[in-house]
């Protein structure tokens, strides 16, 4: 069944671990490996609303046809934010991608 055109509105950027080349104590380095049509809900501020937190990620909730690029390990930007994904339900049969993600907090 899998989901519409007219319903993935976003263009979603999936970086990938470059292969494991860092040194000991070095920081991992992704790559750019794919852009990929998606619909994209924000979920503002809901652990702030939940917990009362003062440092609050925003949380999205990404939906894109099934693939083989996009992995748990996978960090994924959409209008400028990158985000680091905490669930990932892939469905083959159904064509169907759901990932929730949080916003990576860079200084």
């Amino acid at each position: 069944m899998g989901y519409s055109s007219g319903m993935l509105r976003y263009m979603v950027t999936v970086y990938n671990k470059k292969e494991e080349t860092a040194k000991f104590g070095g920081t991992t380095e992704y790559e750019k490996v794919a852009c990929v049509h998606a619909d994209v809900t924000w979920k503002k501020g809901q652990k702030a609303l939940n917990e009362g937190a003062l440092d609050a990620q925003d949380t999205v909730l990404i939906r894109m046809r099934w693939n083989t690029v996009v992995n748990r390990y996978s960090r994924l930007e959409c209008e400028g934010v990158t985000y680091q994904i905490q669930s990932l339900h892939a469905d083959r049969m159904a064509n169907t991608m759901q990932i929730t993600a949080t916003e990576i907090i860079t200084k």
